[in-house]
């Protein structure tokens, strides 16, 4: 009877009958039955503890991961437009130097240049035409597309002015081109269609337009020469052009107007999504998920401690009893034993959610992310758990209450 022990001095130390106990009394009559009983306490709230923490880390993963993808997409996707023709074939007066001029001199735009689009080209190392040539998607671009495209090198450097006034015929390789010529460094010579080209830069990704990553890049002027009439394959054209973040859908507006002012509407703009919309349908799928996890989680916490304190006032049965024997009513035992949950479902809620903020700050550690934690997930997850604990512990609690004094004390 060690609760008992603690409850009895409490009762009589305050000097009021057992009828008239106050709620004071009864919370310090809770805290005195957990503290003195850890094992079985710890034992009890384990299931919240395990919930709340499962509640807290999974909402500051997901809310972590989704700032993350969201961030991500701001940086590489939510700065680019692409603006085509309608008609491929059609006149390319839309892409002179005073079109692209009217372009850049928009309020939101950071650069702009043009690209044509080339099929496989053959391309060997070689000018023996005996050796089978490699298929190599070209993409011609001037150096504003470049820079829009963000090549990441591994070794050379890109194109410049120069390069493109005078047409020079060098070449950009990606890494997965470069490996299968056999490539390792910079100038040498790549033969495309019997004519030479100097390897000036190997690039291993690039921040925009992923598709070069399995081709091979040259000037523009020099794609144009390539792309002839008569040719097996016309050049796609357009334009690329890097915005600052947020001015994409303005800038995929604008854009037709400002290249070709007298027919905007044969040109097509596409622009990225509003990132605060994708944010908004990342958020709402993450939390969904993590709160249906969560949620479970709690729900077989709560279970957990119905069962536990069912089995506890198994064994208080004789504690309860003389209690009751002393003068405490049904009401006292009653609220005791929901207090005594609702106190351990509180200090397992405020531990797990404390496990939950280190797991979710160690996540994203390892990960190289920044932590997204807010404290009101983890007041809400302690006051969740307690509220359980309060109603996991109804049932036993009516239980005890309707036991007699003598049948308790028999046992």
């Amino acid at each position: 009877m060690k609760g008992w022990r603690h409850s009895v001095p409490a009762i009589g130390e305050l000097g009021v009958r057992p009828s008239r106990m106050r709620l004071g009394d009864l919370l310090r009559e809770a805290a005195l039955s957990v503290l003195s009983h850890p094992g079985r306490s710890l034992v009890t709230a384990i299931g919240t503890i395990l919930g709340s923490a499962a509640f807290v880390a999974s909402l500051g993963v997901g809310s972590t991961l989704h700032q993350q993808v969201a961030a991500a997409f701001d940086t590489r996707r939510a700065t680019e437009v692409l603006v085509q023709a309608e008609d491929p074939g059609g006149s390319h007066s839309w892409l002179d130097d005073a079109a692209l001029g009217r372009l850049t001199r928009l309020n939101g735009v950071v650069t702009a240049g043009r690209r044509v689009v080339l099929g496989e080209q053959p391309m060997s190392r070689s000018s023996d035409l005996r050796r089978p040539p490699t298929g190599v998607p070209i993409l011609g671009v001037d150096p504003a597309a470049l820079r829009v495209m963000a090549p990441q090198l591994t070794a050379g450097r890109g194109f410049d002015d120069y390069h493109e006034r005078s047409a020079a015929p060098v070449i950009m390789l990606s890494e997965t081109v470069a490996g299968q010529l056999g490539i390792r460094r910079v100038g040498v010579a790549v033969f495309i269609a019997g004519r030479p080209y100097t390897v000036v830069g190997i690039y291993r990704d690039v921040l925009r337009r992923p598709e070069s990553l399995a081709g091979a890049v040259v000037p523009y002027s020099v794609g144009d020469r390539l792309d002839q009439p008569g040719t097996s394959q016309v050049g796609k054209r357009d334009v690329l052009v890097e915005t600052d973040p947020g001015a994409a859908q303005i800038i995929g507006r604008q854009a037709p107007l400002a290249l070709r002012p007298e027919a905007p509407s044969e040109l097509r703009a596409v622009a990225p999504p509003d990132p605060r919309t994708l944010r908004r349908e990342i958020e709402s799928s993450t939390t969904k998920s993590t709160l249906m996890i969560s949620g479970i989680a709690l729900l077989i916490g709560t279970i957990s401690i119905g069962n536990a304190t069912t089995a506890s006032v198994a064994t208080r049965t004789g504690e309860i009893g003389l209690r009751r024997a002393v003068g405490a009513r049904r009401r006292h035992i009653f609220v005791q034993l929901v207090l005594e949950t609702a106190v351990l479902g509180g200090l397992g809620g405020l531990s797990g959610a404390l496990i939950g903020v280190l797991t979710t700050s160690l996540v994203s550690i390892v990960n190289g992310w920044a932590p997204v934690i807010e404290l009101r997930i983890a007041v809400f997850a302690s006051m969740i758990s307690m509220v359980a604990g309060m109603l996991a512990g109804l049932m036993p609690a009516a239980r005890a209450a309707r036991f007699s004094p003598v049948q308790a004390l028999q046992k």
